[in-house]
């Protein structure tokens, strides 16, 4: 590419960046599209075969981006923990691209992975976690973090298992987490040799926690049956609803059980960066493991993942390799590829780094608790809308109905799809534990304002069929 092309490029993306926000938040949360409009534009816009300028290039990707893509970033999307991002986090990946270092070796990136570690240290601090006595890396996302934390039990349960397999293993290993906790952990169970058949779902209580009484219950009758448990999940801020396990109960259990205790706080571990939240994550301290995802709550581009140990001895033992081809580590450092699933790594923690960099921990407390307080503006004006409330957490993230749904005049699905349509905003439904039908909004942006939640109210009482009088 001709360097007069490259900073052609180049302007016309800083155009686009400069002018993004607010043509997101001007515009519909989302369209209304087919797969054969989606697929019959991209291959109009685009031939392959043919060279095209990196000037008309930009042009076109974000021609197609903004028309066919729901928009994550806009302030009245209440979806699925896609969070809006700081441009500092846009900067940090164009770097990243830029440089390309190889994070599987310490000596090929020191300075990356330096900042990697000094990231991780400060963020380790708010669970409790030293680095001089545990490990932390970043990984793709909470489904590879989940995946380490479940190998590694398996391996301080079962020691003989790196070198002679599952086949060798005295009884069938078992684990647990709630109703509520992450799916995941069924494909990490096929993933590790386990099967589905390994993974309990254990009772939640009224609130949709996990019944800890029903946690005893369950291990006892597995126990009978010759079963080996081996690991208890508590989940920090659950993807339906939102509620944090009693994280503390669940520690005591895994305590006098001699189970592993990993802690799924892909998303709720944002809470910790708030003074007013963090007590609702009591316990998370006492985990042995912990997932904390920077791509939901912390706000930076997809995907940085972030897993945390008190046990490095038992990581070592699951992902022990090393290859001659790869420069040695110096003394004090591990190489990533050693400690974890990936081999090739890109330099995942830059964003994370430079967003907290730019503006602490104290301001992205922030941030967190704006989002919080947006989320307990979003229930007061429903509630006052007379929405019914169907969830009870501390984080951001709602769970509603209405009396014409209860009664059966329309259904939770037919608003949503309503709302979406509008493109006045985005939210998505859940089925309860109750097999209730609801209406499931997370604040997932740190720009939204309380004028998008009102507007964000007004669009689902619009969305409700007329009545009668």
């Amino acid at each position: 590419m001709p360097d007069t092309e490259l900073a052609a490029a180049l302007r016309r993306l800083r155009q686009v960046a400069e002018a993004m926000n607010e043509q997101v938040a001007d515009g519909p949360v989302s369209k209304s599209r087919t797969v054969a409009d989606v697929r019959a534009r991209i291959d109009g816009l685009f031939d392959l075969a043919e060279p095209t300028s990196p000037d008309e290039l930009v042009e076109r990707v974000v021609e197609r981006l903004a028309a066919d893509t729901v928009q994550v970033t806009h302030p009245r999307y209440f979806g699925l923990f896609n969070p809006a991002v700081p441009p500092i986090t846009v900067v940090a990946d164009a770097l990243v691209a830029m440089f390309n270092p190889q994070l599987a070796a310490w000596e090929h990136s020191p300075a990356a992975q330096e900042m990697e570690r000094l990231v991780l240290g400060a963020l380790g601090r708010l669970v409790g976690l030293e680095l001089d006595g545990g490990m932390a890396h970043f990984t793709s996302g909470g489904a590879e973090a989940n995946g380490t934390a479940t190998l590694a039990a398996l391996v301080a349960a079962f020691p003989a298992l790196p070198a002679t397999g599952l086949r060798a293993l005295p009884a069938q290993p078992t684990l647990y987490l709630s109703g509520q906790g992450h799916d995941t952990f069924l494909k990490i169970a096929v993933a590790c040799g386990l099967g589905r058949k390994a993974v309990r779902r254990v009772p939640v209580d009224d609130d949709f926690r996990m019944d800890v009484a029903a946690l005893r219950d369950q291990l006892r009758r597995d126990r009978a049956r010759g079963e080996q448990p081996f690991l208890v999940v508590g989940t920090a801020g659950t993807t339906s609803t939102g509620v944090i396990d009693p994280l503390e109960s669940i520690a005591e259990v895994a305590s006098e059980e001699r189970l592993w205790m990993h802690a799924d706080a892909a998303w709720g571990g944002g809470a910790l960066l708030s003074e007013r939240l963090r007590p609702a994550l009591a316990g998370i301290d006492a985990a042995d493991s912990i997932t904390w995802d920077a791509h939901k709550w912390l706000s930076v581009p997809m995907a940085a993942g972030m897993f945390f140990s008190r046990r490095p001895a038992a990581v070592r033992a699951a992902f022990d390799v090393h290859a001659t081809y790869v420069p040695p580590s110096p003394e004090g450092a591990d190489d990533p590829y050693t400690v974890s699933w990936q081999w090739s790594r890109r330099f995942i923690g830059l964003k994370v780094f430079m967003a907290l960099a730019e503006v602490g921990l104290q301001g992205y407390g922030e941030r967190v608790e704006h989002q919080a307080d947006m989320g307990d503006r979003l229930r007061r004006r429903l509630r006052e809308s007379g929405w019914l409330l169907c969830n009870r957490t501390p984080l951001p993230l709602v769970c509603f109905s209405h009396p014409q749904i209860e009664s059966g005049h329309t259904t939770a699905p037919e608003v949503v799809a309503r709302v979406i349509a509008s493109g006045q905003a985005w939210a998505s439904t859940i089925r309860l534990p109750t097999g209730a039908e609801v209406i499931r909004a997370c604040v997932c942006n740190y720009r939204t304002s309380p004028e998008d939640i009102d507007a964000t109210v007004r669009a689902f009482d619009s969305a409700l069929p007329m009545t009668d009088g």
